[in-house]
């Protein structure tokens, strides 16, 4: 652009951007008015020298299309936002038949421990024994027990593990003294 050109471009920027801009927040948010009116005025620059007379109305031309591209892109935003929204909260409620087959692939993993390693966690998580109760039920001393239990919940989690993602889980929280979940 020479300079002529942009002497041109400069007082038709200072004639018609407030215009452009009362255009503009006609047709979008105000938030959107300024930033698309930037843009009328990048476009206007870059395609000065193919106007054909007066700039107001041209840059009226270009100002309908920069506004009608806003609103398609906040749409798709907007649409955007719904299915991400949608997705997120479908992604958080178990359906039923998640739910029961997370049950089905605990208690498949449970079904192929050894029968002792099984009776050990069921004691202390379907029973809700504390260590010292679980371990005379087996006839154990205390340490042998918490032992056992230390194991069998190793050997479950990595059969978890091996089938796949489930929602159970034996060690979401640490263990007390006496060897149970808080």
């Amino acid at each position: 652009m020479d300079e002529d050109e942009w002497d041109g471009f400069e007082v038709a920027y200072r004639a018609a951007y407030r215009p452009v801009l009362q255009f503009l927040r006609r047709r979008l948010p105000s938030g959107d008015a300024e930033d698309a009116a930037a843009e009328v005025f990048t476009v206007a620059w870059r395609r000065w020298g193919d106007r054909r007379g007066a700039p107001l109305p041209w840059l009226y031309g270009i100002a309908r299309k920069v506004a009608a591209n806003h609103r398609r892109a906040s749409g798709r935003a907007e649409q955007l936002g719904k299915r991400l929204e949608i997705a997120t909260t479908e992604g958080t409620e178990a359906s039923a038949e998640d739910a029961a087959l997370d049950r089905l692939g605990a208690a498949s993993a449970l079904a192929r421990l050894s029968p002792t390693d099984r009776e050990v966690l069921l004691l202390v998580s379907w029973d809700g024994l504390d260590v010292g109760d679980a371990a005379k039920v087996m006839g154990r001393s205390r340490a042998t027990f918490a032992v056992q239990l230390h194991r069998a919940r190793v050997r479950l989690e990595r059969m978890l593990a091996h089938a796949g993602p489930v929602s159970v889980s034996v060690r979401e929280q640490p263990l007390t003294s006496e060897g149970r979940r808080r």
